[in-house]
């Protein structure tokens, strides 16, 4: 019994020793690499508007701005992938959405949600924000608010079967390397930035969540790359 209360601790040593070495292998950073360090809290209240460029409609968003940065991707000389965790804790209407490496995911409650795991090279930008809730009177964006805590999680890629016994590939966690939680506000006092006007561009690819390309519009998440260099996510 004492040999084998001896083994487990060891081996829960040993799995919180390699937890706790993925901790910064990955960070959180502005678009021009500064990191954001583990644990800041932060508050965004900048507001972008665009046009939809399927419905025409105006819509508004806040963005995080934040984007992925790779600082070490081996661990004991094995390559890790990462996923994006995100924990929504509050969301007063709208959606939040988040990608990674191009998989993308809308999600409108509060819970845990998480994106494929990928391997990032370099700085990569999530493309996560806010997706605020319009007045079904007025049509114009509603005053509220949205927390979500997110958490870039080191993984590995490992081949495995699902329900039907179907050889596929799962990402398994090996611990957190950092984490953020963003507080989205719009209101009276929000203040309006980089707004997008897509009325006069025209869609030039359009994807599903998990990157497949579609040749219309489908039920769900669908991402469109506009001839004006922009990339715009809507709900059908």
């Amino acid at each position: 019994m004492k040999k084998i209360f001896t083994l487990c601790v060891a081996l829960f040593a040993a799995v919180s020793m390699f937890a706790q070495e993925t901790k910064g292998m990955f960070e959180f950073a502005t678009a021009d690499g500064t990191v954001v360090p583990s644990g800041s809290v932060i508050t965004k209240s900048d507001v972008e508007d665009y046009t939809d460029p399927e419905d025409g409609e105006d819509n508004m968003q806040i963005p995080t701005g934040l984007w992925i940065k790779p600082v070490k991707t081996e661990l004991n000389g094995e390559k890790l992938c990462v996923k994006l965790r995100v924990d929504v804790e509050k969301i007063d209407h709208g959606s939040i959405n988040f990608c990674l490496l191009g998989n993308c995911r809308s999600v409108m409650r509060e819970g845990t949600y998480e994106s494929n795991g990928g391997f990032v090279e370099q700085l990569n930008d999530l493309e996560t924000e806010w997706k605020i809730g319009n007045d079904e009177e007025t049509g114009k964006a509603k005053y509220g608010e949205a927390t979500a805590k997110l958490t870039l999680v080191a993984c590995r890629k490992v081949q495995g079967k699902d329900q039907f016994d179907i050889e596929q590939f799962k990402y398994e966690d090996v611990g957190e390397s950092s984490t953020v939680t963003v507080k989205f506000v719009y209101n009276e006092k929000s203040t309006g930035i980089n707004g997008i006007s897509n009325a006069n561009a025209t869609v030039v690819a359009r994807y599903a969540a998990d990157g497949t390309r579609l040749s219309a519009p489908q039920k769900g998440l669908n991402i469109v790359k506009l001839s004006n260099g922009k990339t715009v996510k809507y709900i059908k």
